[in-house]
C-alpha cells in the first residue's frame, strides 16, 4: 500500500508507515521550527522501509482550497507541491480536528470515560480538543466531518472571564486564551501575578498545592459552560468528546456532579432539556488524528482505482 500518515501539531509531529495494512507503529518527534515542511518530509522518508506512495497529513490550521498555514508554527503546508516533488501517487491534506473526526465517525469508542450522561437525540458529534490551542469538529452521522477554527474566535471570553474578578481581560483576547493548554497558565498568571506551565500546574494540583487545585477548578468551571454553549449551537445528540494528552492529564480533578451542575447551570427550560440529553465523553484513546488519516485514506481508496 505504501500509505504514510503524519499529524503536525503545535509542538509534535506524529507518523507512521502503513506497510501490508499492518497495525501502525506511531512515532513523535519535536518541531523543528527553522526548517520548512519538505526538508522535514524528507528526514523522515528516509526512515522508510518502502518508498512513500500515498501520503496523508493532518495539521492545525484553517484548510483554505487545498492548503493549510499553520495556526502555532510557520510552516505552509502545499499537498500538490509536495505530490510533485516526492513523485506521489496521492497526497491528501487534512485540518487535524478534521481527520479526528473521520476516526470518530467511523469507530465506536471502547476507551473513553463518560463526564456526564445522557441521551440519542440524533446522530451529530461534535469533538473538541483543546491543547497548545483549540479545535472543534462537527461530525453529521456517517456523512460529513466540518472542522473549525473556534478557538480564534472571541466567542464567549467576555462572558467567561466575567465571572472571575481576579482576572485581567486583557490576558484573554480569544476563546482558546482559555480554553487550552495554555489557558490553564494564563489564569493562573491572571490570578497569581506568576507564569507557570500548564505541566507544572497539574504536577503541582497532584501534590495537592491550593493555588494549582484553584486555576484547574476555574478552568473546568469554563470548560464546562463553554461546551453548554457549544451544545445549544451545534446540537450534538450523540454526545460531545474531548480529546487530547492534556484533557486526559486533567480527568482526574473532574468531578462529574460539579462538572454537570455548571453545564446546566445558566440555561432555562425548554433548553436545559436540550443539555440534560446530552452526553459529554472523555476519549481515553491517542494519535486520533492519526487513525482519522487512516480511516480517510481507506475511504477514498475506492475512487483512486
Amino acid at each position: 500500500m505504501g500509505l504514510f500518515v503524519i499529524d503536525i501539531g503545535g509542538t509534535n509531529l506524529r507518523y507512521s508507515e502503513l506497510v501490508n495494512s499492518k497495525k501502525p507503529k506511531i512515532n513523535k518527534i519535536k518541531i523543528e521550527s527553522k526548517k520548512n515542511f519538505y526538508e522535514i518530509l524528507i528526514s523522515l522518508s528516509k526512515t522508510c522501509k518502502e518508498p512513500i506512495e500515498n501520503l496523508v497529513i493532518s495539521a492545525a490550521g484553517p484548510k483554505l482550497g487545498n492548503l493549510i498555514r499553520m495556526t502555532n508554527q510557520n510552516l505552509l503546508i502545499d499537498p500538490q507541491s509536495l505530490k510533485k516533488k516526492l513523485r506521489l501517487k496521492n497526497c491528501f491534506l487534512l485540518n487535524d480536528l478534521e481527520a479526528a473526526g473521520y476516526y470518530l465517525k467511523k469507530n465506536t469508542l471502547a476507551n473513553k470515560k463518560i463526564i456526564k450522561k445522557g441521551k440519542k437525540i440524533n446522530s451529530n458529534k461534535v469533538l473538541i480538543i483543546p491543547g497548545t490551542g483549540l479545535g472543534l469538529s462537527l461530525i453529521l452521522g456517517n456523512e460529513k466531518v466540518i472542522s473549525s477554527e473556534i478557538g480564534n474566535s472571541k466567542i464567549l471570553v467576555s462572558d467567561l472571564i466575567s465571572t472571575n474578578n481576579n482576572f485581567e481581560s486583557s490576558n484573554f483576547s480569544k476563546i482558546e486564551d482559555l480554553i487550552s493548554g495554555p489557558g490553564i497558565t494564563h489564569i493562573y498568571k491572571s490570578i497569581y501575578k506568576r507564569e507557570i506551565s500548564s505541566t507544572e500546574i497539574i504536577k503541582n494540583a497532584l501534590h495537592k498545592d491550593s493555588k494549582a487545585l484553584n486555576v484547574i477548578e476555574i478552568f473546568l468551571e469554563m470548560l464546562a459552560k463553554f461546551l453548554a454553549e457549544i451544545a445549544l449551537i451545534y446540537l450534538p445528540g450523540n454526545g460531545i468528546f474531548l480529546s487530547g494528552s492534556f484533557m486526559r492529564s486533567l480527568e482526574i480533578f473532574i468531578d462529574q456532579k460539579k462538572f454537570t451542575e455548571n453545564f446546566l447551570k445558566q440555561v432555562n427550560y425548554p433548553h436545559k432539556q436540550v443539555l440534560e440529553s446530552v452526553e459529554i465523553n472523555l476519549i481515553c484513546e491517542e494519535n486520533l488524528p492519526i487513525y482519522g488519516c487512516i480511516e480517510y485514506f481507506n475511504s477514498t481508496r475506492k475512487d483512486l482505482n
